[in-house]
């Protein structure tokens, strides 16, 4: 949790290990974010966005979905919403899972390049008590992007999702 040993996101595509484990995400400058998620940040006197678990693999997990928009990460959608980014009207009416909304190619490539400019991370190897582990975190620095577990989580980020999912499911 030491911001001296986080590393840009831009470049750790090679170093993220394949083993489970903890990972964080931390805005290098908070003005990079909209109001009032900026001024959220600057009141909890942190730069912590999200905190996250990879119980199989940080690579699949942290970097190729969550940094990277390879799947359905959580982060990815959140940090795109937050952005101002709506997913293409109608992209889930036809899937079964009718939440897990992907924004449009062109669209994640300019999340994807303002993650790499804009976040410092880190992480960790674990193999123990994942979910304690993370509530613990989660619970203490109460991370911008985080809802579940999140005793301070943005009715905001919810509504903001909320909208996301109702544009990819509009027909």
């Amino acid at each position: 949790m030491h911001e001296k040993i986080f590393k840009s996101a831009g470049s750790i595509d090679n170093l993220v290990s394949p083993n489970p484990g903890l990972y964080c995400i931390r805005i290098s400058d908070r003005t990079r974010l909209p109001k009032p998620f900026n001024n959220v940040l600057e009141e909890r006197q942190h730069n912590i966005i999200y905190i996250g678990i990879a119980t199989e693999s940080l690579t699949k997990r942290f970097l190729n979905q969550e940094l990277r928009a390879n799947g359905h990460g959580t982060f990815f959608r959140s940090i795109g919403a937050v952005l101002g980014y709506l997913p293409p009207k109608g992209s889930l009416v036809t899937k079964a899972n009718k939440h897990n909304y992907q924004f449009s190619s062109a669209d994640q490539m300019q999340i994807i390049n303002w993650i790499n400019k804009s976040l410092k991370v880190n992480w960790v190897e674990f193999s123990g008590d994942f979910e304690s582990m993370e509530t613990e975190l989660i619970h203490k620095y109460r991370p911008l992007l985080n809802l579940a577990k999140n005793p301070s989580a943005l009715q905001l980020l919810v509504d903001l999702r909320r909208e996301c999912v109702r544009m990819a499911n509009e027909k």
